[in-house]
């Protein structure tokens, strides 16, 4: 069984880990949808049945989020469970 310290610090680092991950993916979707603007003048088209929205831009916006966001997810992650091991 777990020594009650050791739980403890176990949860604090899986909120931090959680918290983090959740900010960190937050901050890298509005920098996003910042650059989508800033490249194309458009909103970005995060509503697919919307007619002024191109199929092309949709799946480009679907596949540049996916992808660099859960990219971002595993490196915001590992970082954070490795630093707040550290820490704590």
């Amino acid at each position: 069984m777990l020594s009650m310290k050791k739980k403890n610090k176990e949860d604090l680092q899986s909120l931090l880990v959680v918290g983090g991950t959740l900010l960190g993916s937050f901050l890298i979707k509005r920098a996003l949808e910042n650059s989508w603007e800033k490249a194309t003048g458009k909103e970005p088209p995060t509503n697919s049945y919307d007619p002024k929205n191109s199929l092309s831009e949709v799946l480009a916006w679907t596949i540049t989020t996916g992808l660099i966001v859960s990219v971002s997810k595993v490196f915001l992650k590992w970082g954070l469970a490795k630093g707040s091991a550290k820490v704590l």
